[in-house]
């Protein structure tokens, strides 16, 4: 395997690991600040930030740093309750407007990448609606994004997870999204897919074989670790924990068996919307502990594991 810094960018979720307010945006400024002075990390994403001199702000050392800028969607989709895939016009009409000031944010940052996720899994009933009301409503924004372009053109890419067990969103399994992405990237070449590896384990997915599936549309990876174990514990589902949590799903050898299966899906040699492909840590605290030690934490996790892969 190649040295990881030829091969990729290391990113980490930046408000996973370091939570913050909107009515505090000096600390996001201040976790931000932290990742950037690391140079282990040489992309970050971000998520939305209502200040816009916040975010002006977080544009300058973002720059400044070097590094690439994705927009992570799910806590924005969560905290500005946007679905996607509602069967409700108005609901509808109202998140595509959101996502749109979203993009416009995005632009404004220079991230590179938008992913977001659908609504809620409301039934085998529905699913066919609520697919193409996602499908709809997604192209939409794909046109919106183009339109927006400038020195360069904005990709969204759809977060699968799963859909009966914690998030329980309606994309869902890596099969369906594969086919949804087949159906958007018909018309809009600026859609792809992101695979977080600490959801296959919730969605009872085999990680190979859904890299396999999505290989040709993936934009960029999430790497992490979840708990299924016991529903009764509090970190049980997409808590996103360190590495190393006992009974977890996710440590140094499936994190060396993920590496090696993106070797050879050939992940590190497609293009990407990024300078180089992005990996990016989706890791949070456990407990109380400092997010420093997280940070350690899967370092040493992820160094071993490349050097294993």
């Amino acid at each position: 395997m190649i040295p990881y810094e030829k091969a990729a960018s290391i990113g980490i979720v930046l408000p996973k690991l370091f939570p913050f307010s909107q009515s505090k945006p000096e600390e996001m400024i201040s976790s931000l600040i932290t990742i950037l002075e690391d140079p282990f990390f040489t992309a970050v994403e971000v998520s939305y930030i209502a200040d816009k001199e916040a975010r002006e702000m977080a544009k300058k050392y973002l720059d400044y740093s070097c590094v690439e800028t994705i927009f992570n969607g799910g806590d924005a989709f969560r905290e500005l309750k946007i679905n996607l895939s509602s069967l409700d016009p108005d609901i509808r009409k109202q998140s595509i407007l959101q996502c749109q000031m979203l993009v416009d944010h995005c632009y404004e940052m220079g991230a590179k990448i938008m992913h977001i996720v659908t609504g809620k899994f409301e039934g085998e009933e529905s699913k066919h609606q609520n697919i193409n009301a996602f499908i709809d409503s997604t192209m939409k924004l794909c046109k919106y994004a183009k339109d927006k372009a400038d020195t360069y053109e904005l990709s969204i890419s759809l977060e699968i997870g799963d859909r009966h067990v914690d998030r329980k969103y309606l994309l869902g399994p890596t099969h369906e999204a594969v086919n949804v992405a087949r159906i958007i990237q018909s018309e809009y070449n600026n859609f792809g897919l992101l695979l977080d590896q600490s959801h296959l384990p919730i969605m009872g997915e085999d990680p190979n074989k859904s890299l396999w599936l999505a290989k040709d549309y993936l934009t960029h990876i999430h790497i992490g670790n979840s708990y299924i174990k016991n529903k009764e514990v509090s970190y049980f589902g997409d808590k996103h924990i360190p590495f190393g949590v006992k009974d977890s799903e996710v440590g140094v050898v499936e994190l060396t068996k993920f590496i090696t299966t993106l070797h050879d899906i050939d992940f590190f040699k497609s293009p990407k919307p990024t300078r180089k492909p992005v990996i990016t840590f989706e890791v949070g605290c456990l407990d109380n502990e400092s997010p420093k030690l997280v940070i350690a934490n899967l370092k040493r996790t992820f160094f071993e594991a490349w050097a294993n892969a």
